[in-house]
C-alpha cells in the first residue's frame, strides 16, 4: 500500500465510539434542561390555576350567600307580631352559629318567604280543626291572596301549622269573596297537626310557594371543606354541596341598637345573639338586626413544596379591625388561601322595622 492510499482511508474514517458517546450525552442534558423548563412552567400554571379557583370559589359562595341574604325576612318580617309565638316559624330572618374558635366555621341560617300576591296576616272566617283527616278547609277573605301548590301557615298564639294549598284546593264565593281553601299538612318537624283555629284570634300567612319559601343552612363539612346547603323548611332534606375547598366561614350581625335605621354595632353570634338563646328573646331584639357581616376562606387544591402562606388570615376586617383570625398549622401553610368578604344589609328587616 502506497502513501497516498494510506492518506485516503485516514480522511475516510467514520464517527468513533467517543464521539457517539458525547452527543448522547450533550442530548441528554439538553432534553434535562427541556423538561426542567417544563416542569418549572407546569409548576407556575398549576400554582395560578389553583389560586384562580380559589379566588372564583370564594366568589361565588359569597355570590350565593349574599343573595339569600338579601332576601332573609321577605314576608316574615311583615308577620313578626303574628309568627312571634311559634317555636316552628320564628321571623328572624337570619340566624348564625358560631364556631368554637376563629378556626372553626360559623354556620349561617335564612329564612324567608317569597309569596307575590298577599304578604300580610289575613284573619280567620271560620273555626278550623287540622286533625282532622282531610284537615279542615280555612276560610279567609283574600279571594286572591292565595293560589295553588303555595305554602301557608296557620298561626295562634304559639299554635301554628303549616300546610300546601291542593291542587284547585281555592274557590271564591262570588257573592262574598271568601276564599275556601283545602289544603294538605306538610312533613315538617314539629308541625302542630292536632290544633282548632278560632275565627276570632287565628290568621293565615301566605308564605309563597314552595320552591320560594326557605329556611336555608349555610354550613361547612370540614371532612370534604365543602361549602354546603340544607333545606330546613317546609321540609328537613339532605344537605347539598355547593362549593369546593372552603376552609373557614365567618359572620355577624349588624345592629341597630338605637332605632336609628344606622348600623351602630357589629355583634357575634355570643350571649344572648348566640343561635340557642336568640330565639328565646324578644321580637324587639331580633329586630335589631339591620345587616350581616360575612368573611369566606377558600384554598387552592394544589399542594406546595414549601410553606406559600404563613397567617395568620385575618376574616371580618371591614371595618377594621380584623374581628376573627384563622392561624395555619404547618400542613395548612402549603396552600394558598383568598379570604373574602362582604355586609349585607336585610333590606326586608328595614323596610318593616318597628
Amino acid at each position: 500500500m502506497n502513501s497516498r492510499e494510506t492518506r485516503i482511508s485516514s480522511n475516510e474514517r467514520g464517527v468513533g465510539l467517543i464521539e457517539i458517546m458525547v452527543g448522547i450525552v450533550i442530548g441528554m442534558l439538553l432534553v434535562l434542561m427541556i423538561f426542567q423548563v417544563y416542569l418549572v412552567t407546569e409548576g407556575q400554571k398549576r400554582t395560578i390555576t389553583s389560586s384562580n379557583d380559589a379566588q372564583e370559589n370564594a366568589s361565588y359562595g359569597l355570590f350565593m350567600l349574599g343573595q339569600d341574604l338579601a332576601t332573609a325576612g321577605n314576608i316574615v318580617s311583615a308577620s313578626t307580631t303574628a309568627l312571634s309565638g311559634c317555636a316552628m316559624l320564628r321571623p328572624i330572618p337570619v340566624v348564625i352559629t358560631a364556631g368554637a374558635t376563629d378556626n372553626d366555621p360559623d354556620s349561617v341560617t335564612v329564612f324567608y318567604g317569597g309569596t307575590g300576591a298577599l304578604s300580610t296576616p289575613t284573619p280567620f272566617l271560620n273555626n278550623a280543626a287540622v286533625g282532622t283527616n282531610p284537615p279542615g278547609v280555612y276560610q279567609v277573605a283574600g279571594p286572591v291572596g292565595f293560589s295553588p301548590n303555595d305554602v301557608i301557615a296557620a298561626v295562634q298564639g304559639a299554635n301554628c301549622t303549616l300546610s300546601t294549598i291542593n291542587a284547585g284546593g281555592v274557590s271564591i264565593a262570588p257573592s262574598t269573596g271568601i276564599a275556601t281553601i283545602n289544603h294538605t299538612l306538610t312533613a315538617t318537624p314539629g308541625n302542630n297537626n292536632a290544633a282548632t283555629y278560632n275565627a276570632t284570634t287565628a290568621s293565615l300567612i301566605n308564605l309563597g310557594q314552595g320552591d320560594r319559601f326557605a329556611r336555608t343552612l349555610y354550613s361547612i363539612d370540614p371532612a370534604t371543606t365543602t361549602l354546603r346547603t340544607q333545606s330546613q323548611l317546609p321540609v328537613v332534606l339532605p344537605a347539598t354541596p355547593v362549593v369546593s375547598n372552603v376552609v373557614n366561614l365567618k359572620a355577624q350581625y349588624g345592629l341597630d341598637t338605637n332605632n336609628n335605621g344606622d348600623v351602630d354595632t357589629w355583634q357575634p353570634a355570643t350571649g344572648i345573639w348566640s343561635s340557642a338563646n336568640l330565639p328565646l328573646q324578644p321580637a324587639t331584639t331580633w329586630q335589631q338586626i339591620r345587616a350581616v357581616r360575612v368573611a369566606i376562606v377558600t384554598r387552592s387544591e394544589k399542594y406546595e413544596t414549601d410553606a406559600v402562606t404563613t397567617g395568620p388570615l385575618g376574616m371580618l376586617c371591614s371595618p377594621a379591625p380584623c374581628a376573627a383570625s384563622m392561624v395555619l398549622t404547618s400542613d395548612q401553610q402549603h396552600y394558598r388561601y383568598k379570604v373574602l368578604e362582604t355586609i349585607v344589609p336585610l333590606r326586608n328587616a328595614v323596610w318593616n322595622a318597628p
